[in-house]
C-alpha cells in the first residue's frame, strides 16, 4: 500500500472541524519482554477474586473521533504500529476477553473523513467495520455531515447500532430528525444501562451550512436536563453520555449541575487523550484516530439498580510492526483490505505528478503545504488578488514523491468549492483576526493580547500595503464564506462569485501541469503572518 501521506513520518495532524492539534506520535515504552520457545512457561494467574453476584459487572468500550483510521499508522523507519480495526478488534477479544454481546461499544462521533479508505468511500467501510466488531451505538459529531444528509441516512440504514443525538432537532421544533436517536437502552449482565448522545454545539460551524440548515443544536446542560430523566424512566440503572466536545467544556456543564445523576462521560473533538472527575463522574476523552479506547468497568447493584462503582483506563492500540502483541481479528483485516482495495482501484490510483520535497501541514502562520495549496488557486483564479484558507481543513502532510489523487484525498476529504469574495482591506484584516487562516498572494503581521489578535499591518506579493478602503477579490472556500470556523465573510459580501471549482482542482492542475511539461513543482515555503510586539 503506498502511504505516501498516511504515514508521514512521526507527525500527522489531522483536525476536527476547525481545530487543528498535533497529533504527533510520541515514542512509546519498549517492551522488555524476551520469553522464547526455550524460556519456562509463566507462572500461573492467581484466580480471580469471587463476584458478589449481587453486582452487575458491565464494560464499556469507547473511541472518539475514528476519522476512518481504519488501517493502523505505522510511521516510515519506525517499528511501532498506532491503531487499526484489526488491531482494536484483537485486543478486545485477547487483551479485554470479551465476546460480542459482552460489552457496551461506542463511537463518540466524527467516524469519517480522513484517509482515503473512509473520505472516497465515505464512511461505508467504517460501518462495516463497526457492524463486525459489534458496535452497540455511535454519536452524532460534525464530520457525520461531511457528505450531506442523504449520505448520512444511508450509512444509518446500513449499520446494525443506532445512530444517537439527544440535541439534534428539526429547525423551530422539539423534534429529532429521522436519522437520529436522542439515547438507547442496552442490557447488560441481567441490567440495563442507557446510552445518551449529545452531538457537537459548534456543527452549524464546522460543517458546511446547506449540510444542516433544516437542523438545530441544542444546548448541552438543557439537553442533559430533559433526557437524563427520561432515560431513567426507561429503566436505566445506569447512564452513560456521548459527549462530543472538549473534556473541559464537558466538565464544566458536569460541574454546573450538581443533582445529575450519570455513570460516565465520553469527551471528544479536540484530538486529545483527557480525562478528569467530578463528584466521581470519570470524564475522559480516550484520543483520536483508534489508536487508543477508553475502557470503564461500571459496577451496579442488582437490587437497588443504582451504580455502586465505576473505574476507567485508556488503553493504547499500539505494538511492533509485524509483531502485534494480540492476535489482529482476520475478519476486520479483510474488510480494511478491501475498503483499501476498493478506493484505490479507481481514481485513487491515478497519479498526478511529483514532489521533490515533503510538505507538512505546519501552522496557520508557516504552512509549506498551505501555501502550495492557497498559491495554486490563485493561479486558477488570476483575477483574484488574495486567497484564505482555514487551517484545520488540512488533514495530513504529503510525503515527497509520487502524488496520487487518493493521497489529495487523504489531505484534502472535504466537499467544498471556490467562492470568490470582494472585501476592502478593513474587512479583510478583521477576518485574519479571525481564526488564524493560512494566506496566498500576502503577508501580515499581528499581535496577541488577552487571547485576541489586532492585525497590525498587511502586505501584497508586490510588496506593497493593503490600503484599508481598497477593494480586493479573495478566493475562500464556501464552507468558510456560510459561517465555518466564525468567519464573517456571508455578512460582509451578500453576493460572492461561485467559481465552480472544487477547491482539489487547481492543486490536481498544478501537479499535472509540472508533470506533463516535465518541470519541478515550485514551493513557496516560508511564513506569512508574523507575531509582534
Amino acid at each position: 500500500m503506498k502511504r505516501a501521506v498516511l504515514v508521514g513520518g512521526l507527525s500527522c495532524l489531522i483536525a476536527c472541524g476547525s481545530s487543528q492539534t498535533s497529533g504527533d506520535v510520541a515514542a512509546p515504552p519498549v517492551s522488555t519482554s524476551t520469553t522464547s520457545a526455550a524460556a519456562p512457561p509463566p507462572p500461573a494467574a492467581d484466580a480471580p477474586p469471587a463476584r458478589d453476584p449481587k453486582v452487575a459487572h458491565v464494560p464499556v468500550i469507547a473511541l472518539s473521533d475514528f476519522h476512518g483510521w481504519l488501517l493502523p499508522l505505522e510511521p516510515k523507519g519506525y517499528p511501532r504500529y498506532f491503531g487499526g480495526v484489526a488491531n482494536l478488534a484483537g485486543m478486545l477479544e485477547h487483551k479485554e476477553k470479551l465476546a460480542k454481546g459482552d460489552a457496551i461499544i461506542l463511537d463518540n462521533g466524527d467516524m469519517w473523513t480522513g484517509p482515503t479508505e473512509s473520505t472516497l468511500l465515505r464512511g461505508e467501510s467504517v460501518i462495516q467495520a463497526y457492524n463486525e466488531i459489534g458496535f452497540t451505538a455511535a454519536n452524532v459529531a460534525n464530520h457525520e455531515f461531511d457528505f450531506g444528509l442523504e449520505i448520512l441516512r444511508a450509512r444509518v440504514s446500513e449499520a446494525k447500532f443506532p445512530f444517537l443525538g439527544a440535541n439534534i432537532v428539526k429547525a423551530g421544533t422539539n423534534e429529532s430528525p429521522d436519522f437520529v436517536k436522542p439515547f438507547t437502552i442496552v442490557e447488560r449482565d441481567g441490567v440495563k444501562v442507557g446510552v445518551l448522545g449529545l452531538s457537537y454545539v459548534g456543527t452549524p460551524q464546522t460543517t458546511l451550512a446547506k449540510h444542516v440548515k433544516d437542523l438545530e443544536f441544542k444546548g448541552y446542560k438543557e439537553t442533559l436536563e430533559t433526557f437524563v430523566p427520561k432515560v431513567r424512566e426507561a429503566g436505566a440503572a445506569a447512564i452513560v453520555v456521548l459527549f462530543h466536545d472538549e473534556a473541559s467544556i464537558a466538565k464544566s456543564v458536569i460541574e454546573s449541575m450538581p443533582d445529575l445523576k450519570v455513570a460516565a462521560v465520553v469527551a471528544g473533538q479536540n484530538h486529545r487523550k483527557e480525562q478528569f472527575e467530578v463528584r466521581g463522574i470519570p470524564i475522559v476523552n480516550p484520543g483520536p484516530f483508534g489508536r487508543s479506547y477508553v475502557r470503564f468497568d461500571l459496577a451496579i447493584d442488582r437490587d437497588t439498580k443504582t451504580l455502586s462503582g465505576v473505574k476507567h483506563e485508556i488503553v493504547d492500540i499500539t505494538g511492533d510492526v509485524g509483531a502485534p502483541p494480540y492476535p489482529p481479528s482476520p475478519a476486520l483485516s479483510a474488510i480494511a483490505e478491501a475498503a483499501r482495495q476498493k478506493a484505490t482501484r479507481g481514481l485513487s490510483e491515478q497519479d498526478l505528478g511529483r514532489l521533490s520535497q515533503a510538505l507538512p501541514v505546519g501552522t496557520f502562520a508557516s504552512s509549506p503545504l498551505g501555501n502550495f495549496v492557497v498559491d495554486s488557486w490563485l493561479t486558477a483564479i488570476p483575477d483574484a488578488d488574495f486567497a484564505m484558507l482555514n487551517h484545520g481543513a488540512i488533514r495530513q502532510p504529503i510525503a515527497a514523491g509520487a502524488v496520487r489523487v487518493g493521497d489529495l484525498l487523504s489531505v484534502m476529504p472535504f466537499e467544498n468549492n471556490l467562492y470568490v469574495v470582494t472585501l476592502t482591506g478593513d474587512q479583510l484584516a478583521s477576518q485574519l483576526a479571525i481564526n488564524g487562516p493560512i494566506v496566498g498572494g500576502m503577508t501580515w503581521s499581528y499581535r496577541e493580547r488577552d487571547g485576541r489578535r489586532t492585525v497590525v499591518s498587511m502586505i501584497d506579493q508586490r510588496g506593497q500595503k493593503i490600503r484599508r478602503n481598497k477593494k480586493y477579490r479573495i478566493v475562500i472556500l464556501d464552507f468558510m464564506y456560510t459561517g465555518g470556523d466564525g468567519y464573517e465573510f456571508k455578512e460582509l459580501d451578500t453576493a460572492p462569485v461561485d467559481s465552480g471549482l472544487s477547491w482539489r482542482e487547481p492543486v490536481m492542475r498544478t501537479l499535472r501541469t509540472a508533470e506533463a511539461t516535465n518541470r519541478k513543482v515550485k514551493v513557496r515555503t516560508g511564513a506569512r503572518a508574523r507575531k509582534v510586539r
